[in-house]
């Protein structure tokens, strides 16, 4: 895990609420994070998760995922990116890897018509075969990496709000979704985004031996609480961790799998070292992912 903060990060540039004036001000209380972005291993190679705003900074301070001097001036480690959905945080990441650097980009053919139809990403071809695509379709097994399988799961029709014009006639399944990764008899499922757990998806999260999921919100009005009139954590896709029908209660019958949040965002309390919410979660059976954990 290379960041695992909401989009603005931890502390967000524009907010001084309690947690980013903490954070500010006591940053091991309340430690500052990098906006969420994963990365893949397998015999010295790498896949990114995404392409997040924060990535320069984050290979830089990522040895493994720097050029090599032995390997020629322009060079990379970086064997691809998957993208899970459109949503900028998840693919502005791409414009800052545009150094005529040939890059491998998995996703569904919704999310690159997309991104295809936006000619900042054109800045991504101006010399032949600088990008590939491959498609993506759900459910559809592939090999990602040596020894790895990667597999997409429909997580949400839900396009992001620049992408709306997309939406009519647009092919169910593909807009958001999540991945399961599995490597030597062993399963990772990665859901940042869950709006909804079906039958389906929960049977997944039964079946894996750990799941990197939804730690967006730990109530449904927390943006509202922090700046009123913005919408609750369900109506932009996102279970809360709390409350009866929320992501710990729907989820604790599951014991396999380790149960790990990811992707949170600045107003929730759980930042907070010392907050009660954070010790729920723990005494939850939960672990909370920080930049630079590794599983």
């Amino acid at each position: 895990m290379l960041g695992t903060a909401a989009g603005g990060g931890f502390p967000q540039w524009n907010c001084a609420c309690a947690l980013c004036d903490l954070s500010r001000r006591d940053p091991v209380r309340c430690t500052p994070r990098l906006q969420l972005q994963a990365v893949v291993r397998s015999h010295g190679r790498n896949v990114l998760l995404n392409a997040g705003p924060d990535l320069r900074v984050q290979i830089e301070a990522t040895p493994t995922l720097q050029p090599k001097p032995e390997n020629g001036r322009r060079n990379t480690p970086i064997g691809g990116i998957v993208l899970t959905s459109a949503d900028l945080d998840q693919v502005l990441g791409l414009l800052l890897m545009r150094e005529f650097q040939p890059l491998r980009v998995y996703a569904t053919p919704l999310v690159r018509r997309v991104l295809e139809a936006n000619s900042f990403f054109r800045m991504l071809e101006r010399v032949p075969q600088q990008l590939t695509w491959i498609t993506m379709l759900p459910d559809e097994p592939f090999e990602l990496l040596p020894g790895v399988t990667c597999t997409a799961i429909p997580m949400s029709d839900d396009l992001p709000y620049y992408a709306k014009s997309f939406a009519a006639g647009a092919e169910p399944g593909q807009a958001v979704v999540g991945l399961v990764l599995a490597s030597e008899g062993k399963k990772v499922v990665y859901t940042p985004a869950v709006g909804h757990i079906s039958e389906a998806l929960y049977s997944k999260y039964a079946a894996a031996d750990a799941i990197a999921t939804d730690g967006t919100f730990w109530s449904d009005d927390e943006l509202q609480q922090a700046q009123p009139g913005t919408p609750l954590a369900r109506e932009i896709g996102h279970i809360p961790m709390s409350g009866e029908d929320g992501m710990m209660a729907r989820l604790a019958e599951l014991r396999g799998p380790r149960k790990v949040f990811v992707h949170l965002n600045n107003t929730n309390p759980i930042l907070d070292r010392q907050s009660d919410e954070r010790k729920a979660v723990l005494a939850g059976g939960w672990e909370i992912a920080e930049d630079g954990w590794e599983l």
